[in-house]
């Protein structure tokens, strides 16, 4: 009996490796920034928030650390079903699993006025966007989600 107690108890655990380490590997909080919709941009969202299907941080332009505010990224997912959501003032979009149930994989794209960039690959299984969108870029790393290569495709000085 107390062996059945046992398993039951670890079984209602979840225990995750992966996102353990990255979750331990996010860092303190930024100061004066409460936990929320405005706080970690750029970080994996679903190493801590699994009520999330798919969450990121969009960038107005590449190679700048300039969140973009009011980008609607759209998500489609195998099945064609979409969702689209508007980025907050931090570049950070979430969708929440009581809000969408897709079936993976996803197709990504990023919209902010005239301007779309659509993501090339495929969304696998891990909607946290800084899973494979790491700052910096790098051989494993596309870097961060951006609208534009330059500032002038948003109305800026090129």
């Amino acid at each position: 009996m107390k062996r059945l107690l046992i398993v039951a108890v670890l079984g209602a655990c979840v225990l995750d490796p992966v996102n353990d380490d990255r979750s331990a590997d996010r860092g303190e909080e930024a100061p004066g920034v409460p936990k929320g919709p405005l706080h970690r941009p750029g970080q994996p969202c679903l190493a801590c928030h699994d009520e999330f299907v798919a969450a990121g941080t969009v960038y107005g332009v590449r190679g700048e650390k300039a969140p973009l505010k009011d980008v609607v990224v759209t998500l489609t997912d195998v099945n064609g079903a979409a969702q689209a959501v508007t980025t907050n003032e931090v570049g950070n979009f979430y969708l929440k699993q009581d809000q969408w149930s897709p079936t993976f994989p996803l197709h990504a794209a990023v919209t902010f006025g005239n301007t779309t960039a659509t993501m090339s690959s495929i969304i696998g299984r891990d909607g946290s966007c800084a899973t494979c969108h790491l700052d910096p870029a790098s051989r494993i790393s596309a870097g961060p989600v951006y609208v534009a290569p330059t500032s002038a495709l948003l109305g800026g000085t090129p």
